[in-house]
């Protein structure tokens, strides 16, 4: 029996009230061709007994401990069915309720399919407010990644096998995209945003040890020189100093200012 179309995947950890958000866009999709699979970390805040109300057929969930983020993302690997894969973790959201079915005449309209498939994010600030991330080339990863990662879906056959490296602490999603491009896996850019993102997550709470991990991913799986590493990590440095002392120029910089939450820019 073949699956469905996409899978989105949810990761979370006593995060009750994020999930409810997430599942909020997920469930308004006009695109009904998905499953929703989410995996709990054995949460104590009252997420077993949200997920326990979850009454949709194309809702599946399981709760128990793992190993951390990555450990829990291979666990949702495992578990899906479907055609395209889409982590869209606790908190997390789409982007408006047509992210799926734009996604999916996309595909139909080019009548093939490709391994990545990646669009721009939003990021929320605290005020409520909304900042369009244009994502870049996906040439871009010899830099760092060229999105957010809820911005991206893989082909399930383009990552048969692959799963992600729980040793890593932040960068175990650009070790996973850099894996499967360095393959020579075929990319698609949407050209509108897939998800919504709140600001000052955990890759950039913790930078410094994701730039280290990026660092060296890039040299074992891209294997970029030294030189080229040095000019990316002295990048890193400007961006990082930038984003801490000067962030509204940053912001300036890096993003299309004050988009609403309901407003048309959610519609690309």
């Amino acid at each position: 029996m073949m699956g469905p179309r996409f899978s989105i995947i949810t990761i979370t950890m006593n995060d009750r009230a994020g999930l409810a958000e997430t599942h909020e866009r997920v469930a308004a999709q006009t695109c009904g061709d998905f499953e929703w699979l989410v995996i709990d970390g054995a949460s104590s805040d009252g997420t077993l007994g949200y997920l326990r109300q979850l009454t949709q057929p194309n809702c599946k969930w399981i709760s128990e401990p793992d190993g951390g983020l990555y450990d829990a993302m291979n666990k949702g690997l495992d578990r899906a069915a479907g055609q395209y894969v889409i982590f869209m973790n606790s908190g997390d959201k789409f982007a408006g309720s047509d992210v799926l079915s734009r996604i999916a005449n996309a595909l139909d309209k080019r009548g093939e399919d490709r391994d990545l498939l990646f669009g721009d994010a939003l990021e929320e600030t605290a005020r409520g407010a909304l900042l369009l991330k244009r994502a870049r080339s996906a040439s871009h990863v010899t830099y760092g990644m060229f999105t957010h990662h809820q911005a991206m879906l893989y082909a399930r056959r383009a990552i048969a096998g692959m799963r992600y490296d729980s040793t890593y602490v932040i960068a175990g999603d650009y070790d996973f995209t850099c894996r499967l491009l360095a393959r020579g896996a075929s990319s698609l850019y949407l050209g509108f945003p897939v998800s919504i993102n709140k600001r000052a997550g955990l890759s950039e709470k913790k930078a410094g040890i994701g730039r280290r991990e990026n660092l060296a991913i890039q040299k074992t799986v891209l294997k970029l020189g030294l030189a080229r590493r040095a000019t990316n990590y002295a990048a890193f440095l400007g961006s990082s100093f930038m984003r801490t002392h000067l962030r509204g120029l940053y912001d300036l910089i890096r993003f299309r200012q004050d988009i609403p939450l309901n407003g048309s820019p959610l519609k690309g």
